[in-house]
């Protein structure tokens, strides 16, 4: 089983494997699982695309959008290895319908469900987002896709904004 993350594949990316995914090599060990490494970069891909279709599956933890990369071509070979019989955990073409924050927004209701609210443009968010603010307090902004996020500490008329 692969586990794949974006990375330098020279230098394998160990700090970020002791202190993000050590868990999940753990557990999978623990299981007889045997997980591999597999650092992912686009100049990579090829080589990353040979090294899955020597698994039988691969976890994929590569954010959509960061750093300025986005999963246009990890997605392309994601969906290649696939069809060539290599299980991919969060495919893309699933990520593409439920991976959005939208989904958040949608399923609040449910009892896994969350305070979260939606904002389709930039008008919609300047009329809304501050009485939202004054109303539920501090918040956490985040892009439709992806996990970085910006937090607002203070509400309107909480603190400096």
């Amino acid at each position: 089983m692969g586990i794949l993350w974006r990375g330098d594949r020279d230098a394998a990316s160990q700090a970020i494997l002791h202190r993000r995914l050590r868990p999940i090599f753990d557990a999978l060990t623990a299981v007889n699982i045997h997980p591999e490494a597999v650092v992912y970069s686009d100049e990579a891909a090829s080589d990353v695309r040979d090294q899955l279709l020597r698994l039988d599956g691969v976890l994929v933890w590569v954010d959509p959008i960061t750093d300025g990369h986005d999963r246009a071509r990890l997605d392309a070979m994601l969906r290649d290895v696939a069809l060539r019989g290599t299980w991919v955990s969060a495919h893309p073409d699933v990520v593409l319908k439920m991976g959005t924050k939208e989904a958040v927004f949608r399923t609040r209701q449910l009892s896994w469900g969350t305070d979260s609210d939606l904002y389709d443009s930039f008008d919609v968010f300047k009329e809304r987002f501050p009485r939202c603010l004054a109303w539920r307090g501090p918040r956490v902004l985040k892009q439709n896709r992806g996990n970085e996020s910006v937090q607002t500490p203070y509400g309107p008329s909480d603190g400096p904004a």
